[in-house]
């Protein structure tokens, strides 16, 4: 091997290695962006699910809200249908008070029923009777409108207890349904901070993934070059093993050449000759 080829082979031996210990450094470095890729990965999946079990959450929430809302607005329109009937109500009640007999009624139930028992009992002319028949006649309205004004005063009072019941379970309705928009708006506010902070998870594994693909790139650059230099040695060591070939078939042919001369003189000087040797002289002169 000539010395030029050899420093030649030494030289891209250490570029080699060298080339190699690159390769070997940026396929770890590589390894290292993956590792932290896809680590980024799994918190930013973990982080979907649970922004879509909080988007789960607040849409069975906001379906609660809604059917309270329904049931608070049909309270609400029932609260003001019993507060308008309860106006009519007392409005008949005030017409009621301006036709309202005097005295108490018990006084006129039995004196109705003191004429009713004389009619019944005594005997009477028509004369007689048709003014103790207009008297009864008359009280028995008279009761009637008794009557109608203590049952409308009955009506306004279970129509404003209903009403007030109905407002008091409005109001717990309202006060549910308040604790529960409360409670939507903090997961809504939680699944948006969720998914923010994924997107920003997601950002930081884009980088990671631009990296590992840069330190790939990197090392397949390296590893071409190591692929050329190590080509590039090969070229040589088969320069290097066709020229020691050239240079032992010189030795050889120059040994023989020698060998020859040697059987030439002895065969001149009428020496006997091995076969081998015969051999060989009479093989160049063929």
């Amino acid at each position: 091997m000539s010395t030029d080829i050899s420093a030649q082979m030494k030289k891209l031996s250490q570029k080699l290695r060298s080339l190699e210990e690159q390769r070997e450094v940026l396929d770890k470095e590589a390894e290292q962006w993956v590792k932290k890729r896809d680590r980024v990965h799994r918190q930013i999946k973990d982080m979907r699910r649970e922004a879509a079990a909080l988007r789960e959450r607040r849409d069975a929430v906001n379906t609660e809200v809604k059917l309270l809302k329904t049931q608070r607005n049909h309270m609400r329109a029932l609260i003001k249908g019993k507060r308008d009937e309860t106006r009519q109500t007392k409005e008949k009640l005030r017409l009621l008070n301006t036709k309202k007999p005097n005295g108490p009624i018990d006084a006129l139930r039995d004196e109705k029923a003191d004429i009713e028992w004389r009619i019944q009992t005594t005997p009477l002319t028509l004369q007689e009777e048709k003014p103790l028949v207009r008297k009864a006649n008359l009280l028995a309205r008279q009761l009637n409108i008794c009557e109608t004004i203590a049952s409308t005063k009955e009506k306004i009072g279970n129509l404003q207890k209903e009403a007030l019941e109905l407002n008091e379970e409005a109001s717990l309705s309202h006060s549910q349904l308040s604790e529960l928009a409360m409670q939507s708006q903090e997961l809504h506010e939680k699944m948006i901070k969720t998914t923010e902070t994924a997107m920003t998870f997601q950002t930081e594994a884009d980088t990671y993934h631009q990296n590992y693909l840069q330190s790939r790139q990197k090392a397949q650059e390296v590893h071409r070059e190591f692929l050329r230099v190590k080509k590039e040695i090969k070229g040589l060591e088969d320069e290097s093993k066709k020229s020691r070939e050239g240079e032992r078939r010189l030795r050889d042919e120059e040994a023989r050449r020698r060998l020859k001369a040697e059987v030439l003189k002895r065969l001149e000087e009428g020496k006997k000759l091995t076969f081998e040797e015969f051999k060989l002289i009479s093989e160049d002169n063929a």
